[in-house]
């Protein structure tokens, strides 16, 4: 019994040694890969994603105001519109603005602004950028006659 005890204690020591290493080992290799993955994921740059902010504004037109002053103010609204958008959001890369006009229980798109950032940076002028409806003032104003672009 002496001899068994003794026997398995001097086979299992070394086995048990030598496992512990082997785990020790891989536990090590599985710790340094690790610590690479980690490194190089926290060290490599984010990717940034920029974006299209799509804004739509209602504005509505007072019965006694011509459709050349209503459209001023609507142009006045897209700027203070885009001007916005753009500071609301550095990963902003392009607005698409459009105004609606509202006038008697009718409402019609009057203008888009479609720029990107480096577009309104140069030249922050929504009239430059806009395309307009025709038809919105025949619409809105039967005394205007429709803009032509």
């Amino acid at each position: 019994m002496f001899f068994c005890r003794h026997f398995l204690q001097s086979i299992s020591r070394p086995l048990v040694q030598h496992g512990l290493a082997q785990s020790w080992g891989w536990s090590l290799k599985l710790s340094g890969g690790v610590a690479i993955a980690l490194t190089t994921l926290l060290s490599a740059p984010l990717v940034a994603q920029a974006y299209t902010a799509r804004v739509t504004l209602f504005v509505t037109r007072d019965n006694n105001e011509s459709y050349e002053t209503f459209l001023r103010q609507c142009e006045a609204i897209a700027r203070a519109g885009v001007q916005r958008s753009f500071d609301a959001d550095v990963l902003t890369s392009e607005v698409i603005l459009t105004i609606v006009g509202e006038n008697q229980g009718l409402a019609l798109p009057i203008m888009e602004v479609d720029v990107t950032r480096a577009e309104w940076q140069e030249r922050p002028d929504p009239e430059y950028w806009a395309r307009y409806y025709n038809n919105a003032s025949t619409l809105l104003d039967d005394n205007a006659s429709p803009l032509e672009l």
